[in-house]
């Protein structure tokens, strides 16, 4: 009988290092949501592969930050919890921030370096001439507790296969214990539906639109061959669910076209959505409001 492994692998970063982007292409699937927004993630996002009898689960973890906001704290307190219950963190770095010895110093100095740790350079698509690489490598190299260096694109796949097998080679022996063979995600269904017209509100309106909204989905019936949705997009004031909302109700409408899409396209079936918005002053400030935003 063939040994069995199972364990898991926290990916952090800097906000906007591709954290989301990666977990995507691992898993094969959309089940992060990628904005050019920083500090998009929120909460814990586990995706699940198996790879050479490994069943490994990548936990994609807010970025990197100094907390000001409570809802920034809750935000730290979450990547401190997810590097702790890791058997290997894996540091992305974004090859075209200049600043990429300040990811490694940030951790040194937080002493949240776990016994395996490795760094992934990331989008090495980016640079032509890859000896340019060379001076980021020679200064992580500097750093004993870097068990190993890729590179990688996790926008088109390059340096992938490596970096898997390297993981699956030092996940600890045991069976298949934490999910079905055939979960991509433990992310619940409703809050995945959330996440996905977030993420269309961020991309719509990066420039105008604050962090301090949330999505809920508070009503989901499923069939066969569609989903029945109902949602709400909270903000914190009036004038933000006007942005929210566009000139004659454009925005919202233009937000429900392109996540009914996004849906249909993940899941192959019909969508049906309305969405609500409402307004919910100093949410980010409570506790009650946090949990139903699922940071905490």
């Amino acid at each position: 009988m063939s040994i069995t492994k199972c364990g898991f692998v926290s990916i952090i970063g800097r906000p906007n290092a591709g954290k989301s982007t990666l977990l995507n292409l691992l898993v094969g699937e959309k089940i992060s949501i990628v904005s050019p927004k920083v500090q998009t993630t929120r909460r814990e996002v586990r995706g699940i592969i198996e790879y050479n009898n490994t069943q490994i689960i990548f936990v994609d973890t807010p970025g990197i930050c100094r907390p000001n906001t409570p809802l920034e704290k809750t935000l730290l307190s979450n990547f401190k919890k997810s590097c702790k219950g890791s058997d290997v963190t894996l540091l992305l770095i974004d090859c075209t921030n200049k600043n990429v010895e300040n990811d490694i110093k940030f951790l040194q100095n937080k002493k949240q370096v776990t016994n395996n740790f490795i760094v992934a350079i990331n989008k090495i698509d980016l640079i032509k001439d890859k000896t340019q690489l060379l001076p980021i490598i020679d200064k992580l190299k500097d750093y004993e507790f870097i068990k190993q260096i890729f590179l990688i694109s996790s926008m088109n796949g390059e340096g992938i296969e490596p970096m898997k097998s390297y993981l699956s080679e030092n996940m600890p022996e045991g069976p298949f214990l934490y999910f079905d063979n055939h979960d991509s995600t433990d992310l619940d269904l409703k809050i995945r539906l959330s996440e996905i017209t977030r993420e269309k509100i961020y991309n719509n309106l990066d420039k105008e639109l604050p962090y301090n909204i949330y999505v809920t989905t508070d009503k989901l019936h499923v069939t066969a061959s569609k989903f029945k949705i109902l949602q709400t997009i909270v903000v914190m004031k009036d004038s933000q669910k006007g942005i929210v909302l566009g000139h004659k109700g454009s925005m919202i409408q233009k937000i429900k076209r392109e996540t009914v899409g996004d849906i249909r396209n993940i899941f192959n079936k019909t969508v049906e959505l309305n969405i609500t918005v409402k307004v919910k002053e100093k949410w980010t400030e409570k506790k009650e409001q946090l949990i139903n935003a699922g940071i905490i």
